[in-house]
């Protein structure tokens, strides 16, 4: 199962977006964007455009400066667009992680 894109269509207040290969070596950074007031956004990143060929962990986490915190984030695997399941708070700081396991 080949996941071939992530799309972020919300951030609200900060997104980071971390690749860790099943190799166990360095992580890659995939995406950080600070965003606020509930703007939308459209970002498409395509794994295999910045990826070795592999299995990885994508490490998603969300921060908040205050006031409710927002996440929108799809994956699509073998042709299949399926929702990264984000809860988030209105406390300050981390208010959510997820990790989910990609092929590229």
């Amino acid at each position: 199962m080949t996941t071939t894109a992530i799309n972020i269509t919300h951030v609200d207040n900060e997104l980071y977006i971390v690749a860790t290969p099943s190799s166990a070596r360095a992580s890659s950074e995939l995406f950080h964007y600070m965003s606020g007031f509930g703007a939308n956004m459209n970002v498409v990143i395509v794994p295999q455009h910045v990826l070795p060929p592999g299995k990885y962990t994508l490490s998603f986490i969300g921060i908040n400066w205050g006031g409710p915190a927002k996440f929108t984030i799809t994956m699509t695997t073998n042709g299949v667009t399926t929702p990264v399941p984000a809860t988030a708070g209105s406390t300050v700081g981390v208010v959510w992680t997820a990790n989910m396991a990609i092929t590229v």
